[in-house]
Formats: structure tokens, sequence, C-alpha cells
């Protein structure tokens, strides 16, 4: 019998027989080694309701990363806004110049005579941001200094007050032309004038802009000396 058997393999189909039984033993220790236990190849219930727990684990976990990305999105937009409205030093110049020659415009266009312009002062919020902050006051009717605020509100960029104080002034203002009004009771009075006294804040921008469509970096790039 041996000896029939090893006749047999010596040849062509002994051979292939033998090189089929290693190649079918091979894929049997592959598939227990890796593929894990026969049964696992099988669907049941306990494997389905496995898969449901796990694919809704990933769907929360995609649902928390979309409301991340959302956030960022919109600190971005944010972010953004900020800069634009904010006084660019690029696109609108150095405010440590350019802020007292707009106030100085405005109160000569609206007719008023300042008694004090101080010196613009300058102070850091972040590495991009910072305040730059000028003082102002003067003598003048109501209606002139309402149309000094509405200018410099509708000056591009905007330029808001910190503080406001207008006190009622006893006396005409300094070099000004007193308005005389009149009715059936009086034939002259002085319009109502008053002393006004602001700070004026501006928030400045002079980091680099980020790039469009792009998550937020720090640039730690900016100009000037500011601190």
């Amino acid at each position: 019998m041996n000896d029939k058997i090893k006749a047999f393999l010596k040849t062509g189909k002994g051979k292939l027989a033998v090189a089929c039984g290693a190649l079918l033993l091979s894929w049997i220790f592959l598939l227990t080694q890796l593929g894990g236990s026969f049964s696992s190849w099988f669907p049941n219930e306990a494997r389905k309701e496995a898969l449901r727990k796990e694919i809704k684990k990933l769907e929360a976990e995609q649902a928390e990363q979309q409301k991340k990305l959302r956030e960022m999105d919109e600190v971005q937009r944010k972010y953004r806004g900020m800069i634009e409205n904010s006084w660019q030093y690029e696109r609108d110049g150095d405010p440590e110049l350019l802020l007292r020659r707009a106030v100085e415009i405005t109160a000569k266009e609206t007719e008023i005579s300042l008694n004090n312009l101080g010196s613009v002062r300058t102070s850091r919020i972040n590495d991009d941001f910072y305040f730059a902050e000028l003082d102002v006051s003067f003598s003048a009717p109501f209606e002139n200094l309402m149309h000094f605020i509405a200018k410099l509100q509708a000056n591009k960029p905007a330029l808001p007050w910190r503080r406001i104080t207008a006190n009622l002034s006893m006396r005409p203002p300094h070099q000004q032309n007193t308005r005389v009004v009149s009715n059936t009771a009086t034939t002259a009075a002085t319009q109502t004038t008053l002393m006004f006294n602001g700070t004026i804040r501006v928030i400045a921008f002079d980091g680099e802009l980020p790039p469009e469509g792009k998550t937020l970096a720090r640039i730690p790039q900016r100009r000037g000396g500011r601190k």
C-alpha cells in the first residue's frame, strides 16, 4: 500500500494532488488565524446589534465634529467681521496720524472751533488689535454738535465714542457767530450752547488677514512698535 502511494506521488497527478492539498491547508491556516472563527462569517442578531451600535457611535462622533466645524466657522465669521469694521492699518492708514485729521476736517465742515484736541493714544488689545483714543472738547450750538457727531459716525471706518459729556454753557461759543431767532415774544435770543467733552476710541487692526476659506491661525507678524 505504501509503495503504491509513493509511486503515485511520483507521477504528475500525485504531485498535483500534493500541491493542491498543501494549498488548501495554507488557506485554512490563514483563514483561522486572520479571519477569526468561522462563526463570525455568518450574520446573527448579536453581530447585527453590535454593528448597529458601532454605526450609531460613528454617527454621533461625526455629528460632534460637524458641530465643532460650524462653531469654528462662526468664530471665523465674527473675526472677519471685527476686522472689516475696525480701522485697518493697511486699508485706512495709521490712525495715530489720520484720526486727528478726520476730527479737524469734520469740525471745520460743521463750523465748530475746537478748544482742545489731544494727541492720539494707543493701547494694545492683542497681537492683531489695539485701541486708538483721542480727546476732543469745544463749545458749540446744539445743532452744530449733532451734525459733528453724525458726520463722525458716517465716517468710514466709523469713529465711535468711548465717553461723551455735554453741559449747558452760559455764554456763546468762542469765535462763533451767534445765531439769532425771533418770535412774537422776543426779538433776539442766543441759541443754546453746549460745552462738549468726549473721547473717540476706535479699534484698529494691524495684523495679517487670514486667508479666505481657511481656518484661523495665529499669525505673529504685526507692524509698528505699539505696546
